[in-house]
């Protein structure tokens, strides 16, 4: 699928405000069977001032590599975060009025790549239940599932996954 006119560039911290939109537009599109509401309310809350500095702070530190989506005009409309020195893909989101369009996999695509030259063998992640077929479909596999913490009393179920990064293309 043709991902429609976008291009990729690194995020710069004032792109967390846009952002954080993008994931509180993408949780909040997920299946309601998958997870409670108590959980899809921990997982994102409402943007705002403290969840955009977090992200900014984030986007800042050298350890990070993050990567936005923009379509015209200048519309961040997914990202990808990266934190290479624990082999993790920590987020990949795209705004729900772009999904479907082969952006997802493009920015992991690079992220994978930027990983890769960076390096690393191997890259996991832990993917919540509807986002686990589209991590199928680019290589990774299932380690088990795993209760990931977002609030000091609110865990959300998820599956690890994994994919070997050593001699992809």
């Amino acid at each position: 699928m043709n991902a429609p006119r976008t291009f990729h560039r690194p995020a710069l911290p004032g792109d967390a405000r846009a952002m954080v939109e993008v994931h509180y537009a993408a949780v909040q599109a997920v299946d309601r069977s998958h997870y409670s509401d108590e959980v899809l309310a921990a997982w994102s809350p409402p943007p705002d001032a403290g969840r955009r500095h977090w992200l900014a702070e984030l986007i800042s530190r050298d350890s990070t590599q993050c990567t936005v989506a923009v379509s015209s005009p200048e519309a961040i409309v997914g990202f990808c975060i990266a934190i290479p020195e624990q082999a993790l893909l920590k987020a990949l989101y795209v705004h729900p009025g772009f999904a479907g369009q082969g952006i997802g996999q493009a920015l992991l695509r690079e992220m994978e790549a930027r990983c890769r030259a960076l390096g690393l063998e191997s890259l996991e992640l832990n993917a919540s239940y509807n986002a686990v077929a589209f991590y199928r479909r680019c290589g990774y596999e299932e380690r088990g599932p795993i209760a990931q913490q977002l609030t000091d009393t609110v865990s959300m179920e998820a599956i690890r996954m994994a994919k070997q990064l050593a001699g992809l293309a």
